[in-house]
């Protein structure tokens, strides 16, 4: 009984620190991605790596892989093909079909981003040792298959995966 209480006062002190984790995280992704070499939104990087996760995809498959409405997606994708990041191609065996994939252009601002975010992480771990980096990230991957589970339990099909 008593470990019993123990234990769920660490599950509430730990959804604590990982809301405030991913609140802190949160602004400086935002800060990371408003850098001016980088200049991208959250929509438009959460797009831009589900094209490049397909290769190639149809809108609405996009829209559903980001969860962003049709009309919102939309305009997301048309400010990143104005940006030079994104092309429209039509279905080599449907012509009506448009699909979205990324341009040379849009896969160097993804390595661009991707760097950014290494340079910001070792900033961040900096504190660590090494063994403290491998059990952190041993737990890390631990709690991400508790989600994943938690997830197919409601019966989703979306699977949290590490970017």
């Amino acid at each position: 009984m008593e470990r019993e209480l123990e234990r769920q006062e660490h599950i509430v002190a730990l959804d604590q620190v990982i809301r405030t984790i991913m609140w802190q995280a949160q602004k400086q992704s935002i800060q990371t991605l408003s850098r001016p070499h980088i200049d991208l939104t959250m929509p438009q990087m959460m797009t831009l790596y589900a094209i490049r996760e397909a290769h190639i995809c149809r809108m609405s498959e996009l829209a559903e892989v980001t969860q962003q409405s049709a009309g919102t997606l939309t305009g997301i994708v048309d400010r990143l093909i104005d940006d030079g990041l994104v092309d429209r191609v039509r279905d080599a065996e449907d012509r009506r079909v448009v699909q979205v994939t990324l341009t040379l252009k849009g896969r160097e601002k993804l390595d661009c981003l991707e760097q950014a975010r290494r340079s910001d992480m070792a900033h961040i771990l900096s504190h660590f040792n090494l063994e403290q980096l491998a059990q952190l990230e041993d737990l890390l991957r631990l709690y991400l298959h508790g989600i994943n589970e938690l997830i197919e339990a409601h019966g989703e099909v979306v699977e949290v995966v590490e970017q």
